[in-house]
């Protein structure tokens, strides 16, 4: 399994909409059900979001985005960072909840 950061950047908040935003988190939650998706939330700035996914490759992540609604809507753009975990939390839920 590969792993990946994937960050996006709002380029026409104009579009939005609480029909597109309805579609993009059950497309979220769905492939959080799935396990493609560990955990996503917004930016601070609220300029985009954030998430971490794993996939066999790069292409399913790029065909995930690719039918993502705010990218099929033009509001927002991805950029997709590849890493190996080495380290990590065994526990994220007490992690993040302290």
């Amino acid at each position: 399994m590969r792993y990946f950061i994937v960050q996006g950047k709002i380029k026409n908040q104009d579009k939005m909409n609480d029909s597109i935003m309805k579609e993009h988190m059950a497309y979220s939650q769905k492939a959080m059900d799935n396990g493609l998706i560990l955990m996503s939330g917004l930016k601070s700035d609220i300029s985009g979001g954030v998430f971490i996914m794993k996939a066999e490759s790069i292409e399913k992540v790029e065909i995930y985005l690719s039918n993502e609604p705010l990218k099929v809507n033009d509001i927002q753009d991805y950029s997709i960072l590849e890493f190996s975990p080495h380290y990590f939390n065994q526990s994220p839920n007490e992690w993040f909840n302290k």
